[in-house]
C-alpha cells in the first residue's frame, strides 16, 4: 500500500522476519525491524505505522517506545504481545493491542484499520484488537 511504512519492533528475529514477510505479502512496505529503543529511534522518521512488542532486547521498553513513536512522530501504533494482561492501557495515543500469536488475516485487518485512520476514515477495528482510546 503506497505511502505506509511499517516499523516492526520485535527482538525475536524469527518472529520479526515472519511479521516482515506477512506485511510485505499484504502489499505494505516495512521501514525496518527494531529490537530496542535505540533502533526504534533510528527508524522512527521513516515509519508511519508501528507494530510494537512489549519485551525487547533492552527490557520491557515496548510501551515507552510506543509512546515515543506516537507522541513524537505521530506514528499509528499497535502493541503486539504474548502477555496482554501485563500491559497497562493508559498509553496515550497508542491505538490498541493484539495478542500473539498473530495470524496474517489479523495483521491485514489491523494494517487496513490503521491505514483507514491515518487517511481520516473511521474503519472498524478487528474484533481481536483491544482499543485503548
Amino acid at each position: 500500500m503506497a505511502g505506509e511504512k511499517i516499523l516492526i519492533v520485535e527482538d525475536d528475529y524469527i518472529l520479526a522476519a515472519d511479521l516482515c514477510d506477512v506485511v510485505s505479502s499484504l502489499g505494505y512496505e516495512t521501514s525496518g525491524i527494531a529490537d530496542s529503543f535505540e533502533t526504534a529511534q533510528h527508524l522512527a522518521p521513516f515509519s508511519t505505522i508501528a507494530l510494537v512488542d512489549v519485551n525487547l532486547r533492552d527490557g520491557a521498553t515496548g510501551p515507552r517506545i510506543a509512546q515515543y513513536l506516537a507522541n513524537d512522530f505521530g506514528i499509528a501504533v499497535v502493541m503486539v504481545t504474548g502477555s496482554p494482561e501485563a500491559l497497562e492501557t493508559n498509553l496515550s495515543k497508542v491505538i490498541g493491542l493484539i495478542s500473539k500469536p498473530v495470524h496474517p488475516a489479523l495483521i491485514r485487518s489491523v494494517l487496513d484499520y490503521l491505514k483507514s485512520i491515518r487517511e481520516g476514515g473511521s474503519g472498524l477495528p478487528p474484533a481481536e484488537m483491544r482499543l485503548f482510546a
